[in-house]
């Protein structure tokens, strides 16, 4: 076909209209051949190769999988190595399917580290390995939607980023140029310069008033108030002042029901805590742990001190706590009667942990503890 166009060309002696008429021809037959070159594609060429499986590794090798299951497609089952190739094509779809999940995982990465030139880069690139038509709702496609849709998310924010900062520079330089105009009120070029300041400054407040009015249908009302504030400030309007009016409103009943949830789960965890002493009071009061007992009484608030079956507890703890500094004080004395002065000590100090004030073991204690010293004292003159 190459050496028919070749031909055409090279007949140097006809004349201008037969030439025409061979060049229209020529365009004919190109208009058939291209299509049906570019319908095969690689499969075509490699179809008439006698081993395609060599092919196929190459392009496997090189995560070419577009050109390498097209291909096996193409060849008609009438081929030597068909066969074999349809069982290649079940383990280059494993591939593939690794393949993308490799590139999914990896441009996530670049999402997540802001490396939006690797990860398009990264998608063009798999997309001419394994093209999106190869197969339908294949993951690479998700991952583009996913990649593209957070570019255009960042995008958005940025852009975002952007006018609120030229806002909050337009609020403090407009009253500048606004000054300098009354200064100079015959410049026309300031003049200009203003008006075109003036028109941004509306522009952007009205930009401002829908983030506010986006922020409140997220109930971001922080984030709204702020917002439609800048907008009032750079071009005030009723609309603006009746947003704020119903935030400041809206503020003021959300601190308020704050507040009153704040104060019932306070009231709710403090009965909680005051329930659970008052259980703690009657188990450690009945394995006879008296110390324990009165010390947990003196954590209870006054309403806690007024339950009727505390009031009781304290009144059967006193009682028992008399008890035993009685059992506690006769033990001591026949313990001092006896000559067991150290034993004797010992039981006088646990009467004072639960009567501090009791002068009688704090006097018998001093007394203890000098007979202790004489005795010390006969017994090293004894030894020397």
């Amino acid at each position: 076909m190459i050496l028919m166009i070749n031909k055409i060309f090279s007949l140097n002696k006809i004349d201008k209209f037969t030439q025409l008429i061979d060049i229209k021809h020529v365009f004919i037959i190109l208009l058939l051949i291209i299509p049906f070159l570019s319908g095969c594609g690689s499969a075509f060429v490699a179809s008439k190769q006698d081993d395609i499986l060599t092919q196929i590794d190459v392009w496997s090798s090189e995560n070419e999988y577009g050109k390498a299951l097209s291909t096996i497609d193409y060849v008609k089952k009438n081929h030597p190595q068909y066969q074999e190739l349809q069982i290649r094509k079940k383990t280059l779809l494993t591939q593939a399917t690794e393949y993308e999940k490799q590139i999914d995982t990896q441009i996530k990465t670049y999402i997540k580290t802001k490396k939006w030139k690797q990860a398009l880069d990264l998608i063009d690139q798999a997309k001419e390995k394994y093209p999106l038509g190869e197969s339908k709702n294949r993951l690479l496609a998700k991952t583009e939607k996913n990649l593209l849709a957070q570019q255009k998310k960042s995008l958005t924010s940025i852009d975002q980023s952007i006018m609120i900062e030229r806002s909050l520079w337009m609020i403090k330089t407009l009253p500048i140029y606004h000054e300098k105009l009354n200064t100079d009120p015959r410049n026309e070029v300031l003049y200009k310069q203003v008006e075109k300041l003036n028109q941004e400054s509306s522009e952007l407040s009205k930009k401002l008033t829908l983030l506010a009015e986006q922020a409140i249908a997220r109930k971001h009302f922080k984030t709204a108030r702020i917002r439609i504030q800048q907008a009032i400030t750079l071009e005030p309007s009723k609309q603006r002042q009746l947003i704020l009016s119903k935030l400041n409103s809206q503020s003021k009943k959300s601190y308020l029901s704050k507040q009153k949830k704040k104060k019932i789960s306070q009231d709710k965890s403090h009965q909680t805590q005051q329930n659970s002493l008052l259980q703690e009071i009657e188990k450690s009061y009945n394995r006879g742990d008296f110390l324990k007992t009165r010390q947990l009484i003196s954590e209870l608030d006054d309403n806690g001190q007024n339950d009727i079956q505390l009031i009781q507890i304290k009144q059967e703890l006193d009682r028992s706590i008399s008890y035993t500094i009685k059992q506690l004080m006769s033990k001591a004395n026949k313990n001092y009667t006896d000559g067991q002065f150290h034993q004797a000590i010992e039981l006088w100090q646990q009467v004072l942990m639960y009567e501090p004030q009791n002068v009688i073991a704090k006097k018998n204690i001093l007394r203890a503890e000098k007979v202790i010293e004489k005795l010390s004292s006969l017994r090293e003159k004894q030894g020397n």
